[in-house]
């Protein structure tokens, strides 16, 4: 009788319950699916997965080796990956799991056929993806350069070759089935010649043909021996591959455990993802093993800046008697990832190339996450007493290494392990096995330039300012960014003191409690890497350090902002205190200047730029557009990130000014006129002829790019507006002329530069 009143259903109820039972189906293909998504938004939408592609397409070699190693190390990843792909969706799809949702719609007819086509043909589709992918970011990386390179054949011919590989491996799995199955009799020889899938019927994986368990355990050693390796020792193992293939590796172990995982938890009604998820969120409240990195050190006495700049006075009066005025520069350097770090190092490096003096006369460097990291390489040249001439060289050979794959084989290996046990080990942190790569390209670098082995980036920070045999070192600023506090963290080898706004002192963090009092005698230090990375902490690639005394966490610097400068203006107010109070002279007739060091193509900073219609350009400048994708939603959040480059700006343009009003005006100002009109030296990247990511990895041809743009070559040289255009050499030459105290003539500067 209840039957007789159940109401009929009408099309659209068999519609979706024809979906439902489609998606129940399916279902236990989900790993699969998920990682081939991400593997798409990876290597389509973000534009350092396209980077890693395009940098072994690109002539020359990267971290030393030679780009076939790369290509076959990444295609063999490539594979394993579509292999695991397809196997363990049709390994899933045989099995009809003890509980499983009955179907409620029945199929006939066209459904009937449309369930068992989406059934034969997924797990095909899933194993060919990967392929197909990989191909279409290479050709779209074709569209991201500004004009035809020598590189343009090899990402065309790869990228064909990975397409139609996937086309290929498609078509064998559809043979294949047909061999296999084409001698059975009757509806089952029919059904296989449709291209269907027969009934799901195994019970357990004993019951698998033979060669589909040999398949899967071929599969299943692949992904333990990349497990156990780059568990072992990401940075050797990875390196040895590239990111490419330390991407394409992860994403079969992904797929292989996560299938298994689903394989486990169905036959056993057991919602075992969910109970990971939980035990992941509980493991995390005694697992964070990203601990700041700590050495023991010998007592040294760090000094605030006014006896600093006292010291500097006496030694610049000294060594440059015969020059009656000693600009004094402050070097603001902003974030922006292996861009930043590459460009601060270029720019540093060939000002120190052009006169041997340079280094001599800046006082301090102030920097951001990058260009922390570039401003650390070039004083430990300084301190090493790097030849002139190889300060360019040395720094881009360092910064010009491979420090992505070792960053992401541990955070998508021992790191990702880490999350599910419940107490830290320290050995698997990320953050500590990218410190170590820059270690790594330190050693290697110097014993590439026929040097001895140094290990300057593993030793103390401040043991920078102990070298005997260098008389002086800039003083180095790195900002970071309190995640409890949400102010800045400064690593410096001078004491952070209330003269500095609303900032703390990163080495005063590393001291037990009872030394808080002895500030100036501290006796733990961190590695160069560490006290670099600590204010390059970049956005989930590398994590956010932790104080082991009182648990407070360090993050990016350039979350607070981004360009330096707020802490550049902090010191120039303390110098100007400083010359205020020398009434007498003896400081003697020094006049500070300001180098602030930018890598947005945009140059919004410089205030003397519009965006131009090239292609970098126009992509750099998306994340400005009114936005109009979940606005309610994402407002927030966007209004976050553009708060913090508009502090960048703001700091920017403040120190400018502040520049201007240097104690006693009417010395100072007859001897900046002598030497410069402008006490602020503005370097920065303009459009270039191929994209220059953010990431922890440059292409050969995004590095030769920013090699150019010091000189105004490239694309910034042949762009027919003016306003798009950089003057890093006019930049340049006054930097130097005010070194040598001969000015510099302004006559044929552009109008944009005499304002």
């Amino acid at each position: 009788m209840e039957n007789m009143m159940a109401p009929t259903p009408n099309k659209f109820d068999v519609f979706f319950w024809h979906q439902r039972d489609l998606y129940h189906e399916l279902k236990p293909c989900r790993f699969a699916i998920i990682v081939t998504a991400v593997g798409a938004l990876i290597f389509l939408w973000v534009d350092e997965g396209t980077e890693v592609l395009r940098a072994m397409a690109e002539p020359g070699s990267v971290a030393g080796l030679p780009n076939w190693v790369r290509w076959s190390a990444c295609f063999a990843g490539l594979f394993v990956w579509c292999m695991a792909n397809w196997y363990s969706a049709r390994v899933l799809l045989y099995f009809k799991f003890p509980g499983g949702q009955e179907s409620g719609s029945h199929p006939t007819g066209v459904w009937k056929t449309l369930h068992g086509l989406t059934r034969a043909q997924l797990p095909r589709i899933l194993g060919a993806a990967p392929m197909w992918l990989v191909g279409i970011s290479l050709l779209n990386a074709l569209r991201t350069y500004e004009r035809a390179t020598p590189t343009w054949p090899w990402l065309l011919g790869f990228g064909l070759l990975c397409i139609a590989g996937g086309f290929a491996l498609w078509g064998a799995l559809i043979i294949r089935r047909r061999i296999l199955d084409g001698g059975r009799a009757g509806a089952q020889g029919e059904q296989a010649r449709r291209g269907t899938s027969l009934d799901a019927s195994y019970r357990s994986l004993s019951e698998l043909e033979p060669g589909t368990k040999r398949a899967l355990l071929i599969i299943a050693i692949f992904c333990l021996l990349a497990v156990v390796a780059f568990t072992i020792h990401p940075l050797f193992f990875a390196d040895k591959i590239g990111t490419g293939a330390v991407l394409m590796f992860a994403a079969a172990s992904w797929v292989f455990a996560g299938s298994a995982l689903v394989y486990w938890g169905s036959w056993h009604r057991l919602p075992v993802i969910s109970f990971l998820v939980v035990w992941v969120a509980l493991c995390s409240l005694n697992n964070d093993n990203h601990r700041v990195r700590t050495l023991p050190r010998e007592r040294l006495e760090r000094i605030p800046i006014s006896k600093a700049f006292a010291q500097w006075s006496a030694y610049i009066n000294r060594k440059y008697a015969n020059r009656p005025v000693h600009p004094l520069y402050i070097v603001a350097t902003e974030g922006g990832g292996i861009r930043a770090a590459y460009w601060t190092a270029t720019v540093l490096g060939t000002l120190q190339d052009h006169d041997s003096s340079f280094a001599d006369h800046v006082f301090a460097i102030s920097g951001v996450s990058g260009g922390s990291v570039g401003a650390a390489v070039f004083d430990a040249l300084v301190a090493d007493s790097t030849k002139t001439g190889e300060f360019a060289k040395r720094g881009q050979e360092v910064l010009g290494t491979d420090f992505l794959s070792p960053a992401m084989a541990a955070m998508l290996y021992p790191d990702f392990l880490q999350r599910f046990v419940p107490f830290p080990i320290p050995y698997f942190d990320r953050g500590s096995w990218l410190e170590k790569a820059w270690e790594r390209a330190w050693r290697e670098t110097a014993v590439n330039e026929g040097g001895p082995s140094t290990n300057r980036f593993a030793e103390p920070f401040l043991d920078l300012w102990q070298r005997k045999n260098v008389d002086y070192v800039p003083a180095l600023f790195l900002n970071g960014t309190s995640v409890e506090v949400g102010n800045r963290l400064i690593a410096s080898n001078l004491l952070i003191d209330g003269n500095f706004l609303d900032a703390e002192d990163v080495t005063a963090k590393l001291l037990p409690q009872k030394q808080h009092g002895e500030r100036r005698q501290p006796r733990i230090d961190t590695p160069l890497s560490t006290a670099a990375h600590n204010s390059a902490r970049f956005t989930y690639v590398s994590p956010a350090g932790r104080f082991d005394e009182d648990g407070s966490h360090i993050v990016d610097g350039g979350y607070f902002e981004n360009s330096g400068a707020a802490t550049a203006l902090d010191i120039l107010r303390e110098l100007e205190k400083e010359l205020c109070r020398d009434k007498n002279g003896s400081l003697g007739l020094i006049v500070p200047k300001v180098i602030m060091i930018s890598n947005d193509p945009l140059g919004i900073a410089s205030g003397s730029r519009r965006l131009s219609q090239s292609k970098s350009t126009l992509r750099e400048a998306k994340q400005h557009k009114p936005p109009t994708f979940l606005v309610d939603t994402l407002a927030p959040l966007q209004t976050l990130f553009s708060a913090r480059e508009a502090r960048g700006s703001y700091a920017q343009r403040e120190i400018t000014l502040e520049q201007q009003n240097v104690c006693d005006p009417v010395a100072r100002s007859l001897a900046l006129g002598r030497m410069d009109p402008k006490g602020v030296y503005f370097f920065s990247l303009a459009p270039a002829t191929v994209p220059l990511p953010l990431g922890w990895m440059l292409s050969n041809g995004a590095a030769k790019a920013m090699q150019d743009e010091m000189y105004d070559k490239g694309l910034s040289s042949s762009i027919s507006s003016s306003s798009s255009r950089t003057w890093n050499q006019l930049a340049m030459a006054r930097v130097i002329g005010c070194l040598e105290g001969t000015g510099l003539a302004l006559e044929n500067a552009p109008s944009s530069e005499r304002r």
